[in-house]
């Protein structure tokens, strides 16, 4: 079975309960940007996928509801701090005799400015903020709003000022530092050679 899920043009990871990786194949490697399966194995599944604070503990109840999870929307982070928005598809399963799940990691469909001019990133943001009642604590849910509404903000200033950082930065009265280390935080933009 591996070597089919090694084949896949998806990213493909297995985790205990724990959320402890214990099985990527290469496509996985690929999009976080690490090497070797070896680096890999025995990490926090958190440290590369999920928005801090809340998508996991989302995306565990889900499964633990459904049996299954379809479509999840989160973020991807690769090992030289960059990010890109993704779909998880993830089930229940054993890996030998140890209770696991296996995920799914696919580039989200659309492009961000695109999913956020039609509202449907926003709708599915709030979808599974209110999916969170009860899981986690109101601190957590408010600073995952803020993290989104931060992000939307961001993204509609660079599309009002067709990608110009320094209209868009004055627009939402920022510092033009500040705002890049918001668009590196929630990986928008290509930065590289902007900051001295």
């Amino acid at each position: 079975v591996m070597r089919v899920l090694e084949s896949l043009p998806d990213g493909f990871v297995v985790v205990d309960t724990d959320l402890n990786i214990i099985e990527v194949n290469q496509t996985f490697l690929d999009q976080t940007r690490v090497n070797s399966k070896a680096t890999m194995l025995g990490q926090h599944l958190s440290k590369w996928l999920g928005r801090p604070g809340v998508d996991l503990e989302l995306l565990v109840a889900r499964l633990e509801d459904n049996r299954s999870v379809r479509n999840f929307t989160t973020i991807l982070r690769d090992a030289f701090g960059g990010s890109e928005d993704v779909e998880i598809s993830a089930v229940p399963a054993l890996h030998g005799d140890i209770a696991s799940f296996g995920f799914v990691v696919r580039p989200a469909t659309g492009a961000r400015g695109k999913t956020s001019k039609d509202g449907n990133a926003m709708h599915r943001s709030v979808e599974q903020l209110t999916e969170l009642i009860g899981r986690v604590s109101l601190k957590d849910m408010v600073r995952e709003s803020s993290d989104i509404i931060e992000r939307l903000c961001i993204e509609a200033a660079l599309e009002r000022s067709r990608d110009n950082r320094a209209s868009a930065a004055q627009m939402l009265q920022l510092s033009r530092q500040s705002f890049y280390a918001k668009m590196r935080r929630h990986g928008l933009g290509d930065l590289d050679g902007e900051l001295e």
